[in-house]
């Protein structure tokens, strides 16, 4: 199973397939934004067993990728959405792990 880093606000997470982290304004959640445009339990980010999935729970603002709204949405490296706002909401940028090279 992949793991995914999450880059937000010069922080990183690296999120283990195995459970579904929160993103949003609640600061129990699991990834905590300190901005008024994000619901207090805007999306969730989970890995269903074949891909990495973000999927948003009706927040107020949406969550954009490529400036586009989306409601649930397969991401990986490379990835990048928006919070909130389609251009200038918190940017949550996504990569892989680096595999530890062979000896």
């Amino acid at each position: 199973m992949p793991e995914l880093v999450l880059e937000l606000n010069g922080r990183t997470w690296t999120l283990d397939p195995s459970r579904p982290y929160t993103l949003g304004r609640d600061p129990q959640g699991d990834i905590v934004l300190d901005d008024a445009r994000v619901s207090w339990r805007h999306a969730t980010v989970s890995f269903n067993g074949r891909s990495w999935v973000v999927e948003d729970h009706g927040s107020t603002n949406g969550t954009f990728a490529q400036g586009q709204r989306i409601h649930q949405l397969e991401i990986g490296p490379g990835s990048a959405l928006h919070l909130g706002n389609a251009t200038d909401g918190p940017r949550v940028n996504l990569s892989g792990t680096q595999a530890p090279a062979a000896q």
